[in-house]
């Protein structure tokens, strides 16, 4: 049988075992939806990289849109929002009927936009086409920043991003094919402790992982990779946007780690801020973790 194949396959699977088990957890588990069916082609986007001397970032009113609306994990919201607040930025919560209330002017009165963990199908299915769209305007059109932590990077990403039509699956405020589910050691766990390491300084760090993706394989934008070597932190510019994606959570609270197992370096907020800071000052990640 063709290993590529074989490996799509079962990428596959696990994608459709772990889209029927996120509805009923509250740490955040980044599903697709199970009938989208995952491009294994692993085509490489021309998404252009995240600049050392980057253009000025457009004014912002408030630092940061912290997304907590349906399909977002509760626990990883309200940590995120206290990483947030360590950083001294201006934020807002804001829930599901709430951005769908939001003109693209008010969205792109924001430096970024953060999307927790949770399941990446019910968020976007709990927000409408048009909010969909003014997601992407506001990125790609008026340079607001983007994070995703696992769900929110599965709906950052999709092949719809420079056109105006609705994505298949997500918001596709970058270029790519919808992501694969990364298999920690081959296989579906519910959680786990996974080892990347960073491109830039060869660094390892212990990250919890709750049913995340691969990113994608962005020319100079691979932050950090798992320990096979699919990207687990990648960053792109996308229109006049800067976009933070990462497979694992960065964000995760200690109480995770009674789930996904032993951490040896212990949490990880650093790695979250410095994806915070790159997509707000439109700053390579190599630049905002040496900080």
């Amino acid at each position: 049988m063709d290993v590529r194949r074989f490996r799509g396959f079962a990428a596959l699977l696990a994608t459709v075992m772990f889209a029927s088990a996120c509805s009923s957890a509250d740490p955040a588990m980044g599903d697709r939806a199970s009938s989208i069916l995952p491009d294994t082609s692993r085509r490489e986007p021309a998404n252009p990289p995240v600049k050392v001397d980057p253009e000025p970032a457009p004014a912002y009113k408030t630092a940061v849109l912290l997304f907590n609306g349906t399909g977002v994990s509760t626990s990883d919201w309200q940590n995120t929002e206290q990483i947030v607040k360590s950083m001294g930025l201006s934020y807002q919560l804001v829930n599901s009927s709430q951005l769908d209330s939001l003109t693209l002017d008010q969205i792109a009165s924001f430096g970024t936009i953060i999307v927790p963990g949770g399941s990446g199908g019910t968020i976007a299915g709990n927000l409408s086409a048009g909010t969909r769209l003014r997601l992407r305007q506001a990125v790609r059109e008026r340079g607001v920043g983007y994070v995703g932590f696992c769900a929110g990077a599965w709906v950052a990403v999709g092949p719809e991003a420079e056109t105006q039509n609705t994505a298949a699956y997500g918001f596709a405020v970058a270029k790519g094919a919808v992501l694969d589910l990364f298999l920690p050691g081959g296989r579906a766990p519910t959680a786990a402790m996974v080892d990347v390491t960073f491109s830039a300084s060869g660094a390892h760090r212990q990250l919890v992982w709750w049913g995340g993706p691969s990113t994608p394989e962005w020319a100079g934008g691979v932050v950090a990779r798992y320990d096979s070597g699919e990207p687990a932190i990648s960053e792109t510019v996308a229109g006049k946007g800067t976009v933070v994606i990462s497979g694992p959570h960065p964000e995760a609270p200690q109480g995770w780690r009674a789930t996904a197992g032993t951490d040896s370096d212990g949490l990880d907020y650093d790695i979250a801020i410095a994806m915070i800071r790159s997509a707000l000052e439109k700053l390579p990640m190599e630049r905002t973790l040496a900080q």
